[in-house]
């Protein structure tokens, strides 16, 4: 859960609520809708794949969180930035995020921290604001088409004309799944994250778009982390030496990341003969059901928030988490001959949420346990993969 931070007795009360400045804007997707707002932030063009989140806080989380890239994001809930932003709450070095829409965006009293709109600012991120963010939801969940641009309006030319021009500049942008997001976000050397405390396991975590709250994970629960970038191979991993090995969160479509699915059906070889067990998380889990011959798909709105409540099947557990994914892999009988069981569910479209190989050794969710924005409820997987992988 976001924590607010506290201000000072002496903040005055009264929160400003509009800008010093904005400019017209609008929003064109390539199905030929538009709609017309206000730019805050940066006043830019920006151009990407349409998705909405129901998270109602976590604006710095979601922004700079790596599975965002490529994408514009609408905000469902109708009042954001009504907090200051804390540098602990970011989950990378800069936003990954194209854009924001909103239905209003506010400016919190002068405190510890930034707004959110000098979040924006800082990276060259426009908002456009004024936009009824539930409605265009609405449109999104009926089928919508999702490439979409953001547009400076010249007060001068007339806005239909604009319009057109943008959504013909929509359908000419890159497809979101023809795009390698994954080499944009993923880090390129290697690095250590040392266990918080006495070290209880040595784990490699192959990134293809890590959050930082993913790091802490594991390493408050005794792990002491190599981070290796996305293109590691088998060798590299085994020269770590670990006795787990984590395949992470991170954007684009898994089907078109032929190098790392057989990376990761050698790992798995591996984990099933003894050696390091395995963890996917998110499009690491749909790189794992790739690897063991099954199928993924793109979802038609994607998964976005911190209210999904998911199923565990052993258990009937019911937890709610955060979930930031556009694909969901296929429950296929490909799956069942390769030895794996569908572990977890979601409630609201039956998809598949979590793998377990019928060995022990390897497991995934989709879902993200460490939250960040949104519940834990489920990090008792971190602590289940933290004791297997003590030696």
């Amino acid at each position: 859960m976001q924590t607010l931070p506290r201000q000072p007795q002496s903040t005055p009360p009264a929160i400003e609520r509009t800008a010093s400045f904005s400019s017209p804007g609008l929003l064109a997707l390539e199905g030929g809708t538009w709609y017309q707002g206000r730019l805050r932030g940066a006043r830019v063009a920006a151009e990407g794949d349409l998705i909405f989140t129901t998270a109602a806080t976590g604006w710095g989380e979601i922004l700079t969180d790596p599975s965002y890239a490529g994408q514009i994001v609408v905000l469902t809930h109708p009042m954001v930035g009504n907090y200051r932003i804390d540098p602990g709450e970011l989950e990378s070095d800069r936003v990954h995020a194209r854009a924001l829409i909103v239905t209003r965006l506010v400016t919190p009293p002068p405190g510890p921290g930034r707004t959110l709109e000098e979040v924006l600012v800082d990276a060259g991120i426009p908002a456009l604001e004024g936009v009824d963010t539930r409605a265009l939801t609405l449109a999104l969940r009926r089928g919508a088409a999702r490439r979409a641009v953001i547009r400076v309006l010249d007060p001068d030319a007339e806005p239909a004309e604009q319009s057109r021009e943008a959504v013909a500049a929509a359908l000419a942008s890159p497809r979101w799944e023809s795009i390698d997001h994954v080499a944009a976000v993923a880090t390129r050397r290697t690095f250590a994250v040392p266990a918080a405390g006495e070290a209880r396991g040595r784990a490699v975590l192959v990134d293809y778009g890590v959050k930082r709250s993913l790091l802490r994970a594991f390493a408050e629960r005794g792990l002491a982390l190599a981070v290796l970038p996305h293109d590691a191979t088998v060798a590299d991993v085994r020269a770590r030496d670990p006795q787990l090995v984590i395949l992470s969160p991170g954007p684009g479509d898994p089907a078109r990341m032929g190098p790392q699915i057989a990376v990761v059906r050698e790992l798995a070889g591996l984990a099933l003969d003894g050696g390091p067990a395995i963890l996917g998380v998110c499009l690491g889990h749909q790189l794992l059901a790739l690897a063991a011959g099954g199928q993924t798909r793109r979802l038609p709105v994607g998964h976005h928030g911190g209210n999904h409540a998911v199923l565990e099947l052993e258990t009937g557990r019911v937890d709610i988490g955060a979930h930031n994914h556009e694909v969901a892999v296929i429950d296929g009988p490909e799956l069942a001959a390769a030895g794996y069981r569908v572990s977890h569910r979601d409630l609201n479209d039956g998809t598949v949420e979590g793998l377990r190989h019928a060995s022990g050794r390897i497991a995934s969710v989709q879902f993200h346990p460490e939250g960040a924005p949104g519940p834990i409820d489920a990090a008792r997987i971190f602590d289940a993969a933290a004791q297997d992988s003590e030696g």
